[in-house]
């Protein structure tokens, strides 16, 4: 089964923020709906979020270095176009409350959606990013690993914990490429309480772990796969499928969503791989297997 065919078979720190009111269609506290790569619509206590706009498609969705090519570290990768391989399938809103970005490189925040996001919107980031983002005129604000922020909505209120996020288990290239954030989404909505934690680009490390530790299990993990890296300079710098299913394993969780998989020329594993690794094993977590465009419910 090929990756198309697959997707068919269907806490220190405390600010507190009041966003518009807005009711949300549904009793359910998260609504999560996968736009391809790692960006998301989730729908929280009446709140609407974006997380890592992309918004190109084609043959030149977006302009990085390719991280799955060999290069000299000392002068960079080779800057290309990179093309999307699925159709996008359009954002739900025409606004939205929050923006979280997991990091700033352009497959996560491609140069179309820095065109279109507006700079006034809520922007949560890492700290590693804040000054190129301030370059590129937006006011993001960095919510540093361990802090939170809590959003009141007008179905109750939504607490963003900023967990690290680890993109690559070799220490000088983890430099190299900056920790991110990963995030722990709670909503509190109808006398109810949901963990959604949403990983970045990051493995089951040591600093993850310890973010981890005394804090929920979440409802749905939603990890980033694809592999990237593989026989390239960096190495790998996203998780493959089997390592998704440990960290699944490892952190508790009761769902999981696969993200960051299938939409780019630039991953290099489908979420075939984590869903065979998954049937093989006794787990005691439910596999989403979600095409980009539909919902999941928590």
């Amino acid at each position: 089964m090929n990756k198309r065919e697959f997707l068919q078979a269907g806490l220190a720190g405390l600010a507190t923020a009041s966003l518009p009111a807005r009711a949300m269609a549904g009793p359910a506290p998260i609504k999560i709906r996968w736009l391809g790569g790692a960006t998301l619509e989730i729908e929280a206590a009446g709140l609407r979020i974006l997380t890592d706009p992309c918004l190109g498609e084609g043959l030149e969705a977006f302009v990085m270095g390719d991280p799955n090519e060999m290069f000299d570290l000392t002068k960079g990768p080779n800057i290309k176009t990179h093309a999307r391989l699925t159709p996008f399938p359009g954002l739900t809103h025409q606004s939205y409350d929050l923006v979280l970005l997991s990091h700033a490189h352009e497959d996560h925040f491609d140069q179309k959606a820095q065109q279109w996001l507006d700079r006034s919107l809520p922007l949560l980031a890492p700290e590693h990013d804040q000054k190129e983002l301030a370059q590129k005129g937006f006011q993001a604000q960095v919510l540093a690993h361990g802090q939170q922020r809590v959003f009141q909505g007008p179905l109750g209120k939504v607490t963003v914990t900023s967990i690290p996020a680890v993109h690559s288990l070799n220490p000088q290239i983890s430099a190299v490429l900056g920790m991110g954030n990963g995030y722990l989404i709670e909503a509190e909505a109808d006398g109810a309480v949901t963990q959604v934690y949403w990983a970045g680009d990051s493995f089951h490390a040591e600093p993850v772990a310890q973010a981890l530790q005394g804090l929920p299990a979440p409802d749905l993990l939603i990890p980033h796969i694809g592999a990237v890296g593989g026989e390239g300079s960096l190495g790998q710098i996203s998780m493959d499928g089997a390592q998704a299913v440990e960290f699944a394993t490892r952190v508790g969780a009761r769902s999981v969503l696969p993200v960051h998989h299938s939409t780019y020329a630039l991953y290099q594993e489908g979420p075939e791989t984590m869903a065979a690794a998954h049937a093989a094993r006794e787990m005691g977590w439910h596999l989403h297997q979600t095409a980009e465009g539909e919902v999941v419910t928590i």
